[in-house]
């Protein structure tokens, strides 16, 4: 009776400990998996702009002799805009590079780290309405390429993200070998 009284109590403390134990590592798990997460970078913002925004202009003072005709319309997505801050209390920002091509313009900016992040703005044709965004704080790298058939510039894609993360912009990528030019093609006379 007395080896089995001390098997039930060996028996109950190792259950017990490995209960304790399994409970102390529980919480572990999700944390862990969280500060995983934390350390992943955000995922990149593509061509999230509403390709189409709702405004309604209202003529704000009377002008003696004029009726005033209020509007209501929905005006295309255009072009994107990267602030150092939010937009009503800085400036925009300049990009890094600019390189115009045949296909039209192309902006990228490197973002370095700084405290409060960097915001951007959706900007719209034939209005002055716009909407802004703040990107995620470990953001460091925007590009957009507009379309260069229209006289204003209009954005055909852009992305924002983190840079070692992102594709780079297909006007920077190596085309690939150059191909060898034939004797033909080289000889103009035919000789």
């Amino acid at each position: 009776m007395r080896h089995a009284a001390l098997r039930f109590s060996l028996a109950f403390a190792i259950a017990s400990l490995a209960l304790a134990g399994a409970r102390a590592a529980a919480p572990a798990k999700p944390v862990a998996a969280s500060a995983a997460a934390a350390d992943a970078p955000s995922k990149p913002l593509v061509d999230a702009c509403p390709a189409q925004l709702p405004v309604r202009q209202t003529v704000t003072d009377t002008l003696a002799g004029w009726t005033a005709l209020n509007q209501q319309g929905n005006y295309p997505f255009v072009r994107v805009a990267i602030y150092p801050g939010p937009p009503t209390e800085t400036s925009l920002m300049v990009p890094t590079v600019e390189y115009r091509g045949q296909a039209g313009l192309h902006d990228r900016w490197d973002l370095p780290h700084r405290n409060g992040g960097y915001w951007m703005t959706c900007a719209y044709g034939n209005t002055t309405a716009t909407v802004a965004r703040k990107l995620a704080e470990d953001v460091d790298f925007c590009m957009a390429d507009y379309d260069g058939r229209f006289l204003t510039l209009v954005v055909k894609h852009w992305s924002c993200g983190v840079k070692r993360t992102m594709p780079p912009p297909a006007w920077e990528r190596p085309v690939g070998k150059p191909v060898k030019a034939s004797a033909k093609a080289t000889n103009r006379r035919g000789e």
